[in-house]
């Protein structure tokens, strides 16, 4: 009886934070003042040509999906329940399969095992060729995309509670649970793995690292400290997928701060006051970061340093960008992917889709970019 009476409340608290959120942000809620028109694109120098390598299509996709990248394979999954394994070199259809009911929270993969979490919170394994293993009922909803690691299956619900499963038989290998604050975020977060270990944002502006194997807490660094006097203006919840590389991992709490911290043992390089929604990318030397006006923003991954800012995509609604290389690439509410020079943020190269909406965080599998939009259309994009 108590359990269900705290599961009420955790409903009536979601409710809250998805009925001033509107599509999923606070930052956009009906209150809010308009927002300026977007920026006018402008015509881009022929310095990086992006070569459309191939394109394919899966259903309407929500900004809280993500895709999932292993073996030289991508993995997208929609709405009403497609989930696609493609080659990342030439978009070939590897394997599909369908979840009955649709999908709330997608997708991790390792390139054998895949999982999603349907409608009814269940999460849902599927194997190597997109045949459904196992199902399993969590308690709570999900809002953070399931990860996959070597055949283990890992899930973090919106009471910000974590399970580990076996991705072949569904077998529970343990289960963690942390604190659940007074309002939650309707925007997941996202689980890297560093070596044997995972490192996941909270929604207490904290990342936290624990132990792939038995879920025993490593440590703990605040990312982004509440503020404000009301429980949404003091929301600071870690969005997106902590970026991991050199022994640095990077993140942004919603609409409060981002920074850095070392993966040996949590402790904060630096962070910093920023407006912004969308997960960073790093590679251990420049990180990074779009702001929620659509400034984009490179830092210094050692000691949090500003390197440049571009201004030319103010209001486009920018995704999280990418850091490949030589190139930070970032898409927009039409559809566009501007690509930037990440030495001083220059853009040098731009790119088409459907015109929808790019919201999904992109990622890179080789050589290849690949793009997903709001209207379900998957770009692989080479650039040159």
């Amino acid at each position: 009886m108590m359990r269900r009476a705290w599961l009420a409340r955790l409903g009536r608290r979601l409710g809250l934070a998805c009925a001033a959120a509107g599509l999923g942000l606070l930052g956009a809620c009906s209150s809010a003042p308009r927002q300026p028109d977007p920026t006018p694109l402008q015509p881009v120098p022929p310095i990086l040509h992006v070569r459309t390598a191939w394109v394919a299509h899966v259903g309407s996709v929500p900004p809280t999906f993500q895709m999932a990248v292993a073996q030289g394979r991508v993995v997208v999954a929609s709405a009403d329940g497609q989930v696609q394994c493609l080659s990342a070199s030439d978009g070939k259809l590897l394997w599909q399969s369908r979840v009955e009911g649709g999908i709330s929270a997608a997708v991790g993969s390792d390139g054998t095992f895949t999982a999603v979490v349907d409608v009814d919170n269940r999460v849902v394994s599927l194997g190597p060729q997109g045949q459904v293993l196992w199902r399993y009922q969590l308690p709570t909803s999900v809002l953070t995309p399931p990860a996959v690691f070597g055949g283990m299956v890992v899930v973090q619900g919106a009471d910000q509670r974590l399970w580990a499963f076996n991705a072949a038989t569904g077998a529970k290998r343990w289960e963690d649970e942390f604190h659940v604050p007074a309002l939650l975020l309707q925007q997941g977060s996202g689980i890297a793995l560093d070596g044997p270990d995972l490192v996941l944002g909270d929604a207490s502006g904290r990342l936290r690292a624990v132990r792939l194997v038995d879920g025993t807490a490593l440590w703990d660094a605040v990312i982004a400290q509440p503020r404000g006097v009301t429980d949404v203006e003091r929301l600071v919840a870690i969005t997106g997928t902590p970026s991991l590389a050199a022994g640095v991992a990077c993140a942004r709490g919603y609409q409060a701060g981002l920074g850095c911290v070392n993966l040996a043992d949590g402790h904060v390089l630096w962070t910093a006051r920023a407006d912004g929604y969308t997960a960073v990318s790093q590679d251990g030397k420049e990180m990074v970061a779009a702001q929620a006006d659509g400034v984009v923003q490179a830092y210094a991954v050692a000691d949090g340093k500003l390197l440049w800012h571009n201004d030319e995509l103010k209001w486009r609604k920018l995704s999280a960008p990418l850091l490949a290389g030589h190139t930070v690439a970032v898409g927009d509410l039409q559809g566009y992917v501007s690509f930037l020079d990440s030495s001083n943020g220059r853009i040098i190269g731009r790119a088409s889709t459907d015109g929808s909406p790019i919201a999904t965080p992109m990622v890179l599998a080789g050589d290849t970019l690949v793009a997903l939009t709001r209207d379900g259309g998957v770009y692989g994009f080479v650039p040159r």
